[in-house]
């Protein structure tokens, strides 16, 4: 047998030593990759959630905002008024602050004769038990109070304060959140709990998360993929070699993926091991076969007969692979379609690495350390590997009914799943269930009116054209109807506010709101909250006061229904704005209905790509359509398990769960490549299909067995990850890797034994 032709075996030390030069520079580039951990691409799957973020942002002017929730039976007491005092005015010392706003630092609107002028919430001083019961029950009706400083039951108060702040790096961040933790931690008693919410926290909190997760994942993951390969190869100086190889790409790969401009983070922190595992099944590929070449055979001649049988399948594999990550870049959302990318970036370096610089090494390693293969060539022939696989491939031919029934029989279960996958993408659940943020937005959610805010745009098409009495009744026409559907926790709209200045001017304390009769009277509310730069009044109209807002807030419904509700609404004030009003709910009805299209597309969209493009690329292998649709069809058992597991335990379909189908498909397909071709090389040789059948068995068994455990066992690991989606995306990928190790393994045998 001739020598390798490939450059690496040939001229193993001058090529590894050119490599190390290159490898230096990767290793210092790893070192340099920091991890993204802005909370923001939580919210770019949920629309509902992110337009809630961006409205509040809008009137924020960029300031960070810290929210304070304060929880006490006393709240409504001079102690609880006292203790927010303490708080509000303890924030206002940190650096960078800029406002508070709370019970005790905040102003309403009241009448001094014939104008209008602002006074505290909660005046200063001792307060008798009158003036309290006034205040409680004057924050728990109105509308613009309830829900948004105090809870409807009197127990909760919030607290936001907005600061100017340089938190650009983890350190400034980690600084603030130290700071104001240990502000806070004098007033948090049993009496007085208190939670904080805010986006550099937020920060802290999942980065700690990321690292806490890669302490605890990766020495498990390590070591059972180091049990299954040690089984597996059972040579200690050949597991030696691998983990080296394996090593060299993981330190290398940040750099790289750095280098061509993506960042790392909590939400693609899977691709980083996924690609490790891949890199480790070719490379257990690599060493078996180079283990099982005759021993007798010079090194080079030993490398060669090696690459002779892994390269093109293992080239088919990565290509295979690649299609899988890269069908998802026709996502929507960023972080899948930069997963996809950054993927086909990793697959492409783990094959160049294996049959390249990688290669040099393993040459070199075995003219140094010549036991690693020799010896385990003679341990791996004694072993009962071989009557094993191949007692599997005759039963699997003699029992092949029971394989193809339970292949067809899944397509209809199957079917009916995938339409009934759960598309309720919300991004709190993103979030551990012990998370701070994530309790707090729940709390918040349950007891202050609820986290999606919403709002429909009243359009008069003049500046000033909100100021007009008979727009102003149409449009709390609308918000009257949105408060009967019984769906809305709270409705805000300009016209509310015009009736809640009209009850101060009039001295009505009942708190049934009415609007004005007097144009004139209207026009001195006007400029009463212009001149006052009044908080709400920002939030409820644009600058020029030509388009109104009427916001509407919900707690944290199911997509669907929160549609409905929404169309409900547009729909009613469609019909009854007043005439020449333009009425959209472009700023959120039709941004939800499109995130949850998108997911379902990209989702529909890269599943097609990856078939389409993998029968192509295995047709083209084999020259064979039926042996390309036999295994593929094969290889969407794996798929049917998927969908049936993710319908039945009502996965959400979000931005991580969403890439499981494609990616499984991709990785899945590689062990039906390695098989199927070493079969047909069996079959061009002259062997029965049956003989071939129970060699490539008997040869490629060991190594798809370990592959997919490999993939299986760091499956298994992101069980314990923090972020429940990475959980989910764990323990599916995981049954599907081992329902596509039977699929290979049993069913695909069963059908190619049907060939003659």
């Amino acid at each position: 047998m001739n020598a390798s032709r490939n450059p690496f075996v040939r001229f193993p030390g001058w090529l590894f030593a050119v490599f190390l030069l290159g490898f230096i520079q990767l290793i210092w580039q790893s070192t340099q990759v920091s991890i993204d951990t802005d909370p923001l691409t939580l919210l770019e799957s949920d629309q509902r959630h992110r337009e809630t973020f961006d409205r509040i942002q809008s009137f924020l002017n960029n300031d960070t905002v810290v929210v304070v929730s304060v929880e006490s039976d006393q709240i409504f007491s001079q102690a609880g008024f006292d203790h927010i005092r303490a708080i509000s005015n303890a924030l206002g010392q940190q650096p960078g602050f800029v406002d508070v706003k709370s019970l005790t630092h905040s102003y309403k609107p009241v009448r001094r004769g014939f104008s209008l002028a602002m006074e505290p919430f909660v005046p200063a001083g001792t307060l008798s038990e009158e003036q309290i019961a006034g205040i409680r029950q004057f924050s728990v009706t109105h509308p613009l109070v309830r829900n948004i400083m105090v809870s409807p039951d009197g127990k909760i108060t919030l607290i936001t304060a907005t600061y100017k702040r340089d938190l650009s790096t983890q350190a400034l961040r980690q600084a603030f959140r130290d700071e104001t933790i240990q502000l806070l931690a004098q007033y948090n008693s049993s009496d007085y709990l208190t939670r904080t919410i805010s986006l550099p926290f937020i920060a802290e909190e999942i980065s700690e998360s990321f690292y806490r997760d890669l302490k605890l994942v990766l020495p498990g993951t390590a070591l059972l993929i180091l049990l299954v390969i040690g089984l597996t190869l059972r040579s200690f100086p050949c597991l030696v070699l691998l983990l080296i190889s394996e090593l060299a790409l993981v330190a290398m790969l940040p750099g790289v993926l750095g280098l061509a401009g993506f960042s790392l983070s909590p939400y693609n922190l899977l691709l980083l091991p996924l690609l490790g595992a891949i890199n480790l099944t070719m490379l257990t590929h690599q060493l078996t076969a180079l283990r099982k070449s005759d021993a007798a055979l010079s090194m080079d001649e030993r490398f060669a007969a090696m690459l002779h049988v892994v390269f093109r399948p293992s080239l088919f594999a990565a290509i295979t692979t690649a299609i899988g990550m890269g069908s998802l870049s026709v996502s929507g959302v960023s972080q899948v379609r930069d997963f996809g990318v950054s993927g086909i970036i990793g697959i492409a370096i783990i094959f160049a690495w294996n049959f390249g610089p990688g290669l040099s090494f393993l040459r070199l390693s075995c003219r140094a350390w010549p036991s690693a293969i020799r010896l385990g060539s003679k341990e791996l022939r004694s072993s009962n590997d071989r009557p094993l696989f191949r007692r599997l491939g005759q039963a699997a031919m003699a029992r092949r009914w029971p394989a193809v029934a339970v292949i067809t029989t899944l397509l209809l279960p199957a079917l009916y799943a995938a339409s009934h996958l759960n598309l309720d993408i919300r991004a709190i659940r993103f979030l551990s269930t012990d998370s701070p943020t994530r309790q707090m937005a729940e709390m918040m959610d349950a007891r202050m009116g609820g986290i999606n805010i919403v709002q429909l745009d009243f359009d008069t098409g003049r500046p000033n054209g909100i100021n007009q009495l008979g727009f102003l009744r149409g449009m709390d026409s609308v918000q009257e109807f949105a408060e009967e559907t019984g769906g809305f926790s709270s409705t805000y709209s300009y016209a509310s506010l015009m009736a809640m200045m009209n009850g101060i001017w009039e001295g009505d304390e009942s708190g049934a709101l009415s609007l004005p009769t007097n144009p004139l009277t209207l026009n001195l509310f006007v400029l009463a909250l212009k001149a006052t730069n009044y908080p709400f009044l920002q939030a409820l109209c644009d600058e020029s006061q030509q388009t109104a807002h009427l916001v509407l807030r919900t707690i944290d419904l199911p997509s669907g229904e929160f549609v409905r509700l929404l169309e409900s609404v547009e729909q009613f004030a469609k019909k009854n704005a007043p005439e020449g009003v333009a009425v959209s709910a472009e700023a959120g009805l039709h941004t939800i209905l499109q995130a949850d299209r998108e997911i379902v597309d990209a989702q529909l969209s890269s599943l097609a790509i990856t078939l389409i493009s993998m029968l192509v690329v295995m047709a083209m292998l084999w020259r064979s359509a039926r042996l390309a649709a036999l295994a593929l069809g094969v290889s969407l058992a794996p798929l049917a398990v998927l969908a049936m597991l993710a319908a039945g335990f009502a996965v959400p379909l979000n931005s991580v769960t969403a890439m499981i189908a494609a990616l499984v498909l991709g990785i899945s397909i590689d062990d039906a490549v390695h098989l199927v071709t070493h079969w047909l090389q069996l079959r061009k040789q002259g062997v029965e299909p049956a003989a071939a059948l129970a060699e490539s068995l008997d040869a490629k068994g060991p190594a798809i067995l370990c592959t997919s455990l490999i993939l299986t066992g760091f499956s298994v690991a992101l069980v314990w990850v923090s972020f429940p989606p990475v959980q989910h995306f764990g323990w599916l990928s995981a049954a599907a890797y081992l329902a596509a190790l039977m699929a290979v393994l049993w069913a695909l045998p069963a059908f190619l034994a049907t060939r003659r």
